[in-house]
C-alpha cells in the first residue's frame, strides 16, 4: 500500500486501487474501516500522523518535494538529460541511479498496476544510463566507456541508440572498421528479426564515420547525434 502512495507522488491513490494492492483478491470483502486501520498503522510506521492525508477518491502521501527515491530519481534524471553542461549532468545521473539498488519494487510484484510501475521505473534507470553514456561521451570519456558498450549492446541487441553510441566511442578511439563492423551487424538483426531499417540517424551517423567527417572529433557532437 506504501508503495502504490509513494508511486503516486503529490497525487491521489484511489481507495480501490489501494484496497487491490494490499489484499489482492480478497479485495471484495475489504471494509472502508479496515482500509483506514491499515492507513493509520501506516502513519504510526511513519512516525507521522499527517503523512498520509484522506482525500476523495482516497489518499495521498504528504512527505514534501522528493522526499522518495521514486521522485528524486526523476527530478535527477531530467536534470540530467536536459542540462548543458555534460559534467554537471553526469554527476546528476549518477546520483540517480545510485538510488537503485536492485530491480524496482521486486518486494510487491504480482500487482498488475505494481508490475506495470515497476517496467516504467526500469525505463526510467534505461533512459538514465543512456544519459550518463551521452554525458560522458561529451566529456571525452570514449575508451573508458566502450567495454561497457560492448556490454549493452550485446544484452540490447535492437536498441539504436546503444549502437550509435558504441559506434561513436569505437570511432573516436580510433578503431573505423569496427564502429563500421557494429553497423552492418545492427542492419542486418534488425532486418532479419524485425523487419527494418535502421533510422535515419543511424545511417547519417555510418557516412559519417565512412567519410571521417572532422564534426565527430567535437565531443560535445555526442549529446546532439546521440541523443534518444
Amino acid at each position: 500500500m506504501l508503495a502504490v502512495l509513494a508511486l503516486h507522488g503529490e497525487g491521489i491513490a484511489g481507495t480501490g486501487r489501494l484496497v487491490r494492492a494490499a489484499w489482492g483478491d480478497r479485495a471484495a470483502g475489504v471494509s472502508p474501516n479496515t482500509l483506514q486501520s491499515h492507513v493509520s498503522a501506516l502513519r504510526r510506521v511513519l512516525g507521522d500522523r499527517t503523512a498520509i492525508i484522506a482525500r476523495p477518491p482516497g489518499y495521498l502521501l504528504d512527505l514534501g518535494p522528493d522526499a522518495t527515491d521514486v521522485a528524486e530519481a526523476r527530478r535527477l534524471v531530467g536534470r540530467g538529460e536536459r542540462g548543458a553542461d555534460p559534467a554537471e549532468n553526469a554527476a546528476a545521473l549518477r546520483a540517480a541511479l545510485a538510488l537503485w539498488r536492485d530491480r524496482a519494487l521486486i518486494d510487491v510484484g504480482g500487482v498488475p498496476w505494481l508490475d506495470e510501475q515497476a517496467e516504467a521505473l526500469e525505463g526510467l534507470r534505461t533512459r538514465a544510463q543512456l544519459a550518463l553514456v551521452r554525458a560522458r561521451l561529451a566529456l571525452g570519456e570514449h575508451a573508458q566507456l566502450e567495454p561497457d558498450l560492448q556490454r549493452l549492446a550485446l544484452a540490447r541487441p535492437f536498441d539504436e541508440q546503444v549502437h550509435a553510441q558504441l559506434m561513436f566511442a569505437l570511432y573516436r578511439t580510433g578503431r573505423q572498421a569496427d564502429a563500421l563492423g557494429v553497423y552492418r551487424r545492427l542492419r542486418a538483426a534488425l532486418a532479419d528479426h524485425l523487419g527494418i531499417d535502421p533510422d535515419q540517424r543511424l545511417r547519417e551517423l555510418e557516412i559519417a564515420i565512412l567519410r571521417q567527417d572532422p564534426a565527430l572529433d567535437q565531443p560535445a557532437l555526442a549529446v546532439r547525434l546521440l541523443a534518444g
